[in-house]
């Protein structure tokens, strides 16, 4: 079984045999009679492309889109992949021949994604977007990749430090609703309001902030 990650009860339990299944078991083992998980990685690529894609669209409304495609292409990277495929145990669950596991480095995270293929067949859509997301949020440290592309308060200071201009943040907590703080953040160059953000802390908030000032001083 696989260790962690998942949060689903099959229902139809071929698909995830067929995900587990690399080409060389398909060509070797069954003499190509047996489907390879080539088309689940496919569609599982796809989906957790826009899966990662709507999560940080709603979570930085003000990022710019190469910003959020950075962040998008370290999250979903070959190195993340197969960290997590490894971690949930896939490795040793794969029908593959010796040769073909050996050689090619990152069969685990390509069965991963036609994991996550096979989910969206089986369960749809939303259930696979919950999988995918607490599967990065357990194995991947989301944060800490989201953060390793989205220090926009680092940039902001290096800019400020770069046009020798003073700058200043001023962050505030709003009314708590049901028990949680929001925080909202103003960055001033020289006295002058250049960004707004909010957010559910104040680094959050600072960093929204920050996002929004670099797209109006650093248009390009």
């Amino acid at each position: 079984m696989l260790r962690s990650g998942f949060f689903v009860r099959p229902k139809r339990m071929e698909l995830y045999l067929t995900a587990l299944r690399h080409k060389s078991a398909s060509k070797n083992l069954y003499n190509g009679e047996a489907e390879s998980n080539e088309r689940l990685e496919f569609l599982g690529d796809a989906i957790l492309d826009a899966v990662v894609a709507h999560y940080l669209y709603d979570k930085y409304p003000h990022s710019e889109e190469g910003d959020l495609t950075k962040m998008k292409s370290r999250i979903v990277s070959r190195t993340t992949l197969n960290s997590m495929a490894n971690a949930a145990g896939i490795q040793g669950l794969l029908e593959t021949d010796a040769q073909a596991a050996q050689a090619v480095e990152s069969i685990a995270g390509n069965a991963l994604e036609a994991i996550f293929g096979a989910i969206y067949c089986d369960l749809g859509y939303a259930r696979c977007r919950k999988s995918i997301l607490k599967m990065l949020e357990k194995q991947a440290n989301l944060n800490a990749l989201e953060d390793e592309e989205a220090d926009f308060k680092s940039r902001i200071y290096e800019l400020a430090h770069k046009k020798k201009v003073d700058i200043q943040f001023k962050t505030v907590a709003e009314n708590e609703k049901k028990g949680r703080k929001t925080f909202v953040s103003i960055v001033y160059f020289d006295g002058e309001s250049f960004g707004f953000g909010k957010g559910s802390s104040k680094k959050k908030a600072e960093q929204q902030a920050s996002a929004e000032a670099l797209k109006k001083l650093s248009p390009d």
